[in-house]
């Protein structure tokens, strides 16, 4: 057994479900499932999708240093289409800042083409939150820019934003949204689809060369984390070495100026010596009056 493998950071490929980035994203190469997903969240039907170009193949972004795990597509009809499956809530209130992000990276993409801003695609952000993103017990989010001054206005920039809680109430979506996040929550089949979808899992499961991608994805991972944890510690220890030896130095200076005011010598002096300022010594002095008046 490799150390990867008694890392308990890492789930077993083994037990990998839906729920987990990578393995999302192995499903979601089969392009009917990956479609039937977007029109099972956004309650449209599309012909047919396909894959950004930029995007590549999965398995050169394993091996390279930015590492990806977005789902970009694009439908028949030039729309654009971010999916992430999002599990940690650490950042949540950032939630709404990353599909800036990720809107803008859409659009850069598609002017680097030479397109102009009239013929920049509409686009969807989806997040497939694990938690609730918004605390308000919904399963659908579904976000566009609205007129605060006339909410019946809606500014056609082409983005819809969508965010689905896996934990939110499935009494107001459809029957088909239910059964997924059904699915994703606890597994459970209920329908063709999530069993489409439960299939390809365990067929993923069975697959020797998948699982050796994402032991190496996990080790790249890891290698990035741990050095971001032994550069912030090394950084920790260096600050505060800096400010001891500063505050080791303060109160020294701040010792030999009360010695030398109660010793009468004037604040020229102590100053000079001590190499505090006016009124720096002027509290200190105020405090040693205070000091002796107690006594």
């Amino acid at each position: 057994m490799s150390y990867l493998e008694k890392d308990k950071r890492i789930a077993k490929w083994s037990k990998l479900t839906l729920r987990n980035n990578f393995m999302f994203r192995l499903v979601m190469e089969k392009q009917e499932l990956c479609k039937k997903l977007i029109e099972c969240i956004l309650g449209i039907k599309i012909k047919s999708i396909s894959y950004m170009e930029h995007e590549k193949s999965f398995e050169a972004n394993l091996r390279s240093k930015g590492i990806r795990l977005d789902l970009f597509v694009i439908d028949e009809d030039g729309v654009a289409y971010d999916i992430e499956m999002q599990m940690d809530n650490s950042y949540k209130e950032f939630l709404g800042r990353r599909t800036r992000y990720y809107v803008s990276t859409m659009d850069n993409n598609a002017l680097k083409k030479g397109e102009r801003y009239s013929q920049l695609r509409k686009s969807y952000v989806i997040f497939i939150c694990t938690f609730d993103p918004f605390g308000r017990g919904l399963a659908k989010y579904t976000f566009n820019a609205i007129c605060n001054e006339d909410h019946s206005l809606v500014l056609d920039d082409g983005v819809t934003r969508v965010f689905i809680n896996t934990e939110g109430d499935r009494h107001r979506i459809s029957k088909e949204l239910a059964s997924l996040i059904g699915y994703i929550s606890t597994g459970e089949v209920t329908d063709d689809y999530t069993k489409d979808l439960d299939e390809e899992v365990r067929t993923l499961r069975n697959d020797d060369g998948r699982e050796r991608d994402y032991m190496t994805y996990m080790q790249t991972i890891m290698e990035h984390e741990d050095m971001a944890y032994s550069r912030g510690i090394s950084q920790g220890i260096a600050q505060g070495i800096s400010q001891g030896i500063t505050q080791g130095i303060s109160q020294a200076s701040k010792a030999m100026a009360i010695k030398m005011l109660k010793a009468n010598k004037p604040y020229e002096e102590i100053s000079e010596f001590t190499e505090l300022t006016m009124s720096e010594i002027d509290e200190l002095a105020a405090s040693l009056h205070m000091y002796i008046k107690k006594v």
